[in-house]
C-alpha cells in the first residue's frame, strides 16, 4: 500500500505544502522563479544506499571536472568506503542533493541525517574520518545560489531541526551559501600546510629550516639508526596495508590513553575497519596510504596520508610509546615530505588542528570553521545552548580533567564520549 506525506516546497516563487508519495528519493524541479532567482534545476534528494551507489558515474565525472585537491574527503569513493562502515546500524541516513542541470549533474551536496539529542541534524557525510566538510559542485555563475536553494531543499525535505557543517575549510565552495544563510560559526580551528611547488626540490625546502634544527635531526636519526637499524616501508598494499592501518589505531589509541584525552574518532572501532580497508585498496582506491617507520625491526612511527590531485594530508601520526622520546614523528614527516617532492605532490596538508610541530613544516594555515542554523526552537535551543555554550564548555574542562587524570572531572571524559556532537 502507497502513502503519502507532507512536503513544504517552493512552488511559483512560494511556499506550498504538497502531498508527495512516500518513496525514498524525493524529487523537486524547482521553477525558474524560486525565492532565490536560480535557473530551472532538477534537484533530487536520494536517501538510499541504492541510490548513492547509482550516482557512481556522474559523481566521479562531477568530481574529475571540478572537484579540488583539498575535496579528498568528497569522492565518491572515500564515502563509499565511509558508508560500508559508519551508514549501516548507524543513527544517520543519507540526505545527498544532487543538482542537474539541462541533464547534466551539476552539484552534490554529501548530507546526511543525525539523530543527536532527540533531534535531527543535517550534516556531512564522513563523519568521524573526513577533515573537510564540502559539497561538489560546478563553477556556474550562480553557484552560490544554487547551493542555497539546495541546502533549503534538504533542510525542508529532511525537516531536519538544525543544520550542522563541520570542517568547512573558509574557501571551501559551499562557504559563500552558508554565509548567506545566514549559519552562525560554533568552532574554529586551523589546518596548517606546506606548499611544495614553490620550493621545487626537497633540498631547497630544508634551507628554512636553520642550521640547528637540521643538524638536530640528523643526530636524532642517529640515535635512532644507533637503537636499531631504520627502515621505512611505503609499499604496504592488500591484507598487509590493512594490518598495518590497524596497528596504527592500536598506537594511536594508546597515545591518547597515555595522555588523558580522549577522541570521538578513536573511540569509534569502525574507525579502524574504515582504515583497514581504504589502506587495503582492494575495491574503489580511494588514495590512502599507510606506511611505518621501523627502528630495529619495531614500529617506530606509523602514518597514514591522503593523497588527491597533488595534495597530500597527513591523517594520522602515530609513535610507539617507548619511542616517545626518539622524536620517530619528526623523522617521519621529514620522510613524508621527502617522498611527496619525489612523488610530485604540490601540498602537503597537515590537517587541523594547528600544533606547534605542524607550523614548523608550513607555509600558512586555512581556517576551518563549524557551522550551525537552527530551523526549528528544538533546534534553536540546540544550536544555542549546547553548541554555542555548553559543548565549548564540556571541551575545556575535558581538557582540565586529561592535565589531572584524577577526580571527579576525569568522568568528563566517559561522558563527552556518549555525546555524538
Amino acid at each position: 500500500m502507497t502513502t503519502s506525506s507532507t512536503l513544504s516546497l517552493f512552488q511559483n516563487g512560494t511556499l506550498a505544502d504538497v502531498h508527495v508519495p512516500a518513496f525514498s528519493d524525493y524529487v523537486w524541479m524547482r521553477p525558474a522563479k524560486a525565492r532565490r532567482e536560480a535557473p530551472a534545476d532538477d534537484l533530487q534528494l536520494v536517501t538510499t544506499r541504492d541510490g548513492f551507489e547509482r550516482l557512481e558515474g556522474d559523481w566521479n565525472d562531477l568530481f574529475d571536472r571540478a572537484g579540488r585537491s583539498d575535496q579528498m574527503f568528497q569522492s565518491f569513493n572515500w564515502l563509499w568506503h565511509w558508508s560500508n562502515h559508519f551508514l549501516p546500524e548507524g543513527s544517520s541516513s543519507l540526505a545527498i542533493v544532487t543538482v542537474r542541470r539541462n541533464g547534466l549533474l551539476v552539484a552534490v551536496l554529501p548530507f546526511v541525517v543525525e539523530r543527536v539529542m532527540g533531534l535531527k541534524q543535517l550534516a556531512f557525510m564522513g563523519t568521524p574520518v573526513s577533515q573537510y566538510g564540502d559539497v561538489l559542485a560546478e563553477d556556474l555563475e550562480d553557484r552560490d545560489v544554487v547551493l542555497m536553494c539546495a541546502v533549503e531543499f534538504a533542510l525542508r525535505a529532511t525537516r531536519a531541526d538544525a543544520l550542522r557543517l563541520a570542517k568547512v575549510r573558509s574557501d571551501a565552495k559551499i562557504a559563500p551559501a552558508l554565509a548567506t544563510l545566514g549559519t552562525a560559526v560554533t568552532s574554529v580551528e586551523e589546518a596548517p600546510y606546506a606548499d611544495l611547488k614553490s620550493a621545487g626540490s626537497f633540498a631547497s625546502f630544508e634551507q628554512r629550516f636553520s642550521n640547528k634544527c637540521r643538524k638536530n635531526r640528523q643526530r636524532l636519526t642517529r640515535r635512532l639508526d644507533e637503537r636499531g637499524a631504520i627502515a621505512l616501508d611505503w609499499t604496504l598494499s592488500g591484507c598487509a596495508a590493512a594490518d598495518a592501518a590497524r596497528t596504527t589505531m592500536v598506537l594511536k589509541r594508546a597515545w591518547l590513553k597515555a595522555k588523558g584525552q580522549v577522541s570521538r574518532a578513536f573511540a569509534d572501532r569502525r574507525t579502524d575497519a574504515f582504515f583497514a580497508d581504504a589502506c587495503a585498496g582492494l575495491q574503489r582506491p580511494t588514495g590512502t596510504q599507510v606506511s611505518l617507520l621501523t627502528s630495529g625491526g619495531e614500529i617506530a612511527n606509523a602514518a597514514i596520508t591522503v593523497t588527491c590531485k597533488g595534495r597530500q594530508a597527513v591523517h594520522i601520526l602515530a609513535y610507539g610509546m617507548k619511542f616517545e622520546k626518539n622524536a620517530g614523528g619528526v623523522l617521519h614527516v621529514e620522510k613524508l615530505v621527502e617522498h611527496a617532492f619525489a612523488t610530485g605532490v604540490e601540498v602537503f596538508d597537515f590537517l587541523a588542528p594547528r600544533h606547534d610541530y605542524k607550523i614548523e613544516w608550513s607555509d600558512g594555515a586555512v581556517q576551518v570553521a563549524d557551522y550551525a542554523k537552527p530551523v526549528t526552537l528544538a533546534g534553536k535551543a540546540y544550536t544555542k545552548v549546547y553548541l554555542g555554550f555548553v559543548r565549548e564548555g564540556l571541551k575545556s574542562l575535558l581538557k582540565l580533567a586529561a592535565k589531572r587524570r584524577s577526580g571527579p572531572l576525569a568522568m568528563l571524559q566517559s561522558a563527552l564520549r556518549l555525546v555524538r556532537g
